[in-house]
């Protein structure tokens, strides 16, 4: 219980320290208002991209994976990883606002290239279904079948890994990410295309972002030897 309370106390101090900076304050109360207003326009755009038609990928690929419903496992560890990580770190403001800023930027991106891409879902695909998604930022009881390049789950899991500070949360995320690209790909739910999509455009912001000099092939390299 001590080191709960001296915990929240220390959470308590980085906050307040954290919210004197105008910088900070502004963006830690904007962006999420900017995710709101993002919601409000996906609702549309999300039933413009359902209906509209689209192309199908020759994935060849694809069809090595099993066919299995995974909608309760990739539930569990999308948001199993998003709890950890927050608390895990709620004592550093600035990583925080790191993963919220991802979200939205990946988020915009990720819209962009599903409205620039019209695709048709692969042959055989199991449907996701997400109460939190399908009440958010997806369209009222519609479930999304047509916004695949690319996958905001594998996306999610990376910024996760990308913002986690601690060696051993890192090592967690790294497994995470490998699974669910494994769990998406057995459902049908995206291309494998998706999931490298994910995995290069994702790394590019945070690239970007956070100005961190470092190729794909050292980060992978960094998470395998974290195992």
């Amino acid at each position: 219980m001590k080191a709960i309370h001296l915990f929240v106390l220390n959470v308590i101090m980085q906050w307040k320290e954290a919210l004197k900076s105008k910088s900070f304050f502004l963006k830690i109360i904007i962006t999420p208002g900017l995710f709101v207003v993002y919601s409000s326009v996906t609702q549309k755009l999300g039933n413009f991209v359902q209906a509209r038609k689209g192309f199908q990928l020759d994935d060849k690929l694809l069809y090595w994976f099993p066919h299995v419903d995974y909608s309760i496992s990739i539930f569990i560890v999308l948001y199993t990883s998003l709890f950890l990580l927050i608390v895990t770190h709620l004592n550093q403001p600035k990583v925080i606002l790191r993963i919220i800023e991802m979200h939205f930027l990946v988020a915009i991106v990720r819209q962009l290239c599903i409205l620039a891409l019209p695709l048709e879902p692969p042959l055989g695909i199991i449907v996701l279904r997400d109460v939190f998604l399908e009440n958010t930022f997806y369209p009222h009881h519609t479930p999304m079948t047509k916004d695949l390049f690319f996958s905001g789950h594998v996306a999610s899991i990376l910024i996760y890994y990308l913002c986690a500070k601690k060696r051993w949360l890192r090592a967690i995320l790294f497994c995470m990410l490998i699974l669910m690209s494994y769990m998406i790909l057995c459902m049908k739910v995206h291309y494998t295309y998706d999931v490298y999509g994910a995995i290069l455009f994702t790394f590019f912001i945070y690239k970007v972002l956070s100005g961190e000099h470092v190729s794909l092939k050292q980060l992978f390299q960094k998470g395998n030897s974290q195992l």
